[in-house]
């Protein structure tokens, strides 16, 4: 197919004219002169519109908009012990099907193309890509306490079969091993868990170092922080996402500054469980490639990533009393091109010739968008999300002048509400 974006503005580059994108199939063909041989099938009109990379979702739960408002105001053990795992044992596949759809369609509107999730359910969150043509990287959570605990091989064999299943029905998924953290998998299975990810190449996804509790437990345990702990079995040894990094020592800094490792910051979730500040800017100075998530509906409660790059640089001003920690452009860096050298994907995170076409359009228009004095600043602290107007995945429009083109967004809300509806009783 071949796309053409007339008249648009391309975000970072507030002194050039306007100019046509082209798209050919699911990459950039050119910017500012048409291709030979381009065969227009779709064409949009960008004038009044600046057009950016998609936004990169590296730590989520997508099917946990099933718990948005559910478990608020408490403490993070009994959020996660009290409310959230009992309510995930009462789910069934279909359920996190449509709270996964759910997620997509809230994360399209706002503007993201691709996220990583660690889910408890089977095939569902590649049927929900397959059919929504949203682009994720899967990790099925894990826990275990060895190598020999049939629940957790049994983990281990799904996600497996995930991987396989995925590539049959041509899924625009990538596939990890999501152990779950380092208190909920004993030792010897997360050994197992990084020795299978470095024999088949695969990315390991795990929350690391949230809580202070974590870091306090995994000292007395094993002499060593969280971040010490999984680097001495391996997990540091291939390409890794570690979600939250809240509580780090001196010498975990210098582990995270690995080109393997990304680490995925969760401003809003962190903040509202009360788990603090993770050291974003220090991590940056220290050269620790750090993406952003929004971590789950259950405890953000939304997945909008406008709102979570606001946070970020806001909360870090304004916690360090520093107006010049992380600026506008650092921060649509962090959710674009690093969460794209996070999951691997060099060809997502900007808008050149030849990179995969994942892009944004926003609407000028917009009253959060007036005056337009910098769009970069306008990205990190004006907009909320309700600014993009369209979307495109692979060259694939899915979301076209607001409306969803690949989600029924009206039975999806049917479906989610009499899930709901179960849990209100």
């Amino acid at each position: 197919m071949g796309i053409v974006i007339k008249n648009v503005h391309i975000l970072g580059q507030e002194r050039e004219k306007r100019t046509d994108v082209y798209i050919t199939g699911d990459h950039i063909a050119s910017i500012g002169k048409e291709p030979a041989s381009f065969l227009k099938d779709e064409e949009i009109d960008g004038s009044h519109k600046f057009l950016m990379p998609g936004l990169i979702n590296c730590h989520t739960h997508a099917y946990m908009t099933l718990m948005r408002n559910y478990a608020d105001d408490l403490p993070f053990h009994e959020w996660l012990f009290g409310r959230i795992l009992p309510m995930e044992d009462e789910l069934t596949p279909e359920d996190a099907y449509w709270g996964t759809l759910l997620g997509m369609a809230e994360m399209i509107r706002s503007g993201t193309t691709a996220f990583v999730d660690m889910h408890m359910f089977p095939r569902m969150v590649v049927k929900a890509c397959a059919s929504s043509g949203m682009r994720a990287l899967l990790t099925r959570g894990l826990v275990g306490s060895d190598r020999h605990d049939e629940g957790g091989k049994m983990r281990i064999e799904q996600a497996l079969d995930e991987m396989e299943y995925g590539k049959s029905i041509g899924a625009p998924c990538m596939f990890g091993l999501g152990p779950h953290a380092i208190y909920t998998c004993g030792e010897d299975f997360l050994r197992y868990v990084t020795e299978l990810a470095h024999e088949k190449g695969l990315l390991i996804n795990m929350h690391l170092a949230e809580t202070k509790k974590e870091f306090d437990d995994c000292l007395a345990e094993h002499g060593m922080t969280p971040v010490e702990y999984a680097a001495s079995l391996g997990m540091t040894d291939g390409p890794a996402i570690f979600a939250h990094c809240v509580y780090l020592g001196e010498n975990d800094f210098g582990i995270l500054a690995n080109p393997n490792v990304s680490v995925a910051t969760n401003p809003a979730s962190n903040m509202k469980l009360a788990n603090g500040f993770a050291p974003v800017p220090r991590m940056l100075k220290e050269g620790i490639r750090v993406a952003l998530g929004t971590d789950g509906a259950g405890s953000n409660n939304n997945l909008n990533l406008f709102t979570e790059m606001h946070l970020l640089t806001l909360a870090h001003k304004g916690n360090l009393c520093d107006s010049l920690v992380l600026s506008a452009e650092e921060t649509v860096r962090i959710a674009t091109k690093n969460g794209a050298a996070a999951i691997g994907r060099e060809d997502l995170g900007s808008v050149e010739p030849g990179k995969t076409a994942d892009l944004v359009l926003i609407d000028e228009n917009a009253p959060s968008m007036i005056p337009n004095y910098n769009r970069m600043a306008a990205v990190a602290y004006s907009a909320n999300g309700s600014e993009v107007s369209d979307v495109l995945i692979g060259g694939r429009i899915v979301m076209r002048d607001r409306q969803l083109m690949t989600i029924d967004e009206e039975r999806v809300h049917y479906e989610v509400e009499r899930v709901a509806s179960r849990f209100r009783a």
